[in-house]
């Protein structure tokens, strides 16, 4: 009896466990398409759910693992995660389809064998399946008789409209739709996508790729507080992933909001170790990997933050990345001149062709210790450059900046001055330079080489024009409260001094109070004996 018992319970077992077995087949240690060792489901990596043509969960799931990586531009776990959807169901013709996509985005040129495996299943896929298979096939000229270029994509259009009109509830084919109105380039692209990636957030408006779209569109077209709402919404679908977080600094850093931009960016970097501690991808495998790091290091350095900038730097040596101008001003603003000089040997030593940089960054060095002489034959090349190259857009400004400072502290205030106003003038309505926190940069410079030089008003100007670019300006806050400390204006003083604390609430105090004795500190008429020895000539530098 007993073993008529074992018996039919493993029997019972067998019936149970072998269907199962055979729903989860053996993974690769590589997969043939990617080459890549099978992906693992990540918990609460994004809310994105778009039901296929599939009887297999996993396959299911790791599709929409995939959707979720897609729209982040991470083309490497996108693509990872639909080729082991199709491990679970390798019939699945919308797996196949979400592959392509991954790879071509990835840079991968077997793309079209995975749209052809899409197109050779479509006879499992739904109608709307279909629809999304054949726009595709249409586009990249794999379906009969549509044509070359334009021809195609309006193919490809007028079967997505079709879709639409049939389905107006399909998340992907509004997506599509809005590709190839303008958005096929990504990062925002043009105005006449933005009404599809509208209709798609009426559906759900925590769509991620629409967000992250929007958060794009609206930072590229200088209007970046109107991307605020998408940046919210992109982080509320996509709670796993570092993009997400990564995207809202972005616009953060351009409207002024810098703790935002430190925190979103430190949490996108975690985010990011734990993935390449989880999935064993080294950091230069991850193509976001080093511009987050940059990010996160250009907030800390304009919050004072020197320490744990200092730290961003090491993982930054680690991973072999060198973003040299960043580390340059990180050195510059903590004030260890040592290294800063190391940075410029190894931009010399890296690039010997490129002699302007490195003058320029020698010419700020030099006249921040307030060395002016040292100064001068760096500046001199930046000269001998910009008339090797007339039509560098960079060099006027670095020979203006340096120049001008270099005249502040050699005796001729009123001409130095009015080169760095010259500066101010040309960027202060340039986005490109605001963008990435440098609203303040030539303002403050402007203000602090005003006030050295005894001209207060000037001064006074500067330091408010900077304040109103970027309320953060730690540098303008405490050059206000200096300029009211001269003039007995005590309560501005205060109050400044307040807003120059709160600027800089998480620096630490050696390095907030070295800023302001800078500015307390020695005038440059105290540097002119030293500086006889050579003066610049100076055209055009009527205000």
């Amino acid at each position: 009896m007993i073993l008529l018992r074992s018996a039919a319970a493993l029997l019972v077992f067998l019936a149970v466990a072998l269907p199962l077995r055979a729903g989860k087949p053996q993974l690769p240690a590589k997969m043939p398409m990617t080459g890549l060792a099978p992906a693992k489901l990540v918990p609460n990596l994004c809310l994105l759910r778009y039901r296929i043509s599939t009887t297999s969960p996993e396959c299911q799931a790791f599709f929409d693992q995939a959707l979720g990586y897609f729209y982040s531009y991470v083309w490497m776990e996108a693509a990872r995660s639909f080729e082991t959807a199709l491990q679970y169901d390798p019939k699945c013709p919308m797996a196949w389809w979400g592959l392509s996509r991954a790879l071509e985005r990835w840079g991968k040129k077997d793309h079209t064998e995975a749209l052809l495996k899409a197109s050779q299943f479509q006879d499992r896929a739904s109608h709307r399946e279909q629809q999304l298979i054949l726009a595709r096939m249409q586009e990249k000229g794999q379906a009969p008789g549509v044509g070359d270029g334009e021809a195609r994509k309006r193919k490809a259009i007028a079967t997505l409209d079709n879709l639409i009109a049939l389905y107006d509830d399909d998340e992907e084919a509004w997506y599509y739709r809005a590709q190839l109105a303008g958005g096929e380039r990504l990062f925002g692209g043009q105005a006449s996508s933005v009404p599809f990636y509208k209709a798609l957030l009426r559906i759900n408006p925590l769509h991620p790729g629409a967000n992250h779209e929007l958060v794009h569109y609206y930072e590229n077209s200088r209007r970046p507080a109107l991307g605020w709402i998408y940046a919210e919404n992109y982080i509320q679908s996509s709670p796993g992933l570092p993009h997400a977080f990564h995207m809202q600094a972005h616009l953060a850093m351009r409207i002024g909001k810098w703790a935002h931009t430190t925190d979103r960016s430190a949490h996108a970097i975690e985010l990011e170790r734990a993935y390449h501690k989880e999935m064993k991808v080294k950091p230069n495998e991850d193509h976001q990997y080093a511009h987050h790091l940059e990010t996160l290091l250009r907030s800390l350095i304009h919050d004072g933050r020197f320490v744990e900038a200092r730290a961003v730097q090491a993982e930054e040596r680690a991973c072999g990345y060198k973003p040299w101008q960043l580390w340059f001003q990180l050195h510059l603003a903590e004030r260890d001149w040592t290294a800063a000089g190391k940075v410029i040997d190894e931009m010399r030593k890296a690039n010997k062709n490129d002699k302007a940089t490195t003058a320029y960054f020698s010419a700020l060095l030099y006249l921040k210790k307030g060395e002016p002489a040292r100064a001068l034959p760096e500046i001199e090349v930046l000269q001998h450059a910009l008339r090797d190259r007339p039509n560098d857009k960079t060099l006027p400004f670095r020979l203006w900046e340096t120049q001008g400072w270099y005249m502040c502290q050699t005796g001729d205030a009123d001409a130095g001055l009015k080169l760095l106003f010259r500066t101010v003038d040309k960027t202060k309505d340039d986005y490109a330079h605001h963008a990435w926190g440098n609203g303040a940069y030539y303002m403050e410079l402007w203000g602090i080489a005003a006030l050295k030089s005894g001209r207060e008003a000037i001064a006074e100007e500067a330091f408010l024009e900077a304040l109103a670019h970027d309320a953060g300006s730690v540098r303008a806050a405490l050059g206000m409260q200096v300029l009211c400390e001269h003039q007995g204006r005590s309560e501005e003083a205060r109050r400044f001094a307040e807003w120059a604390r709160r600027c800089w609430k998480r620096a630490s105090a050696g390095s907030f109070h070295a800023e302001l004795a800078d500015l307390r500190g020695q005038r440059y008429e105290k540097l002119r004996l030293e500086s006889r020895s050579g003066r610049l000539p100076v055209e055009g530098t009527t205000r």
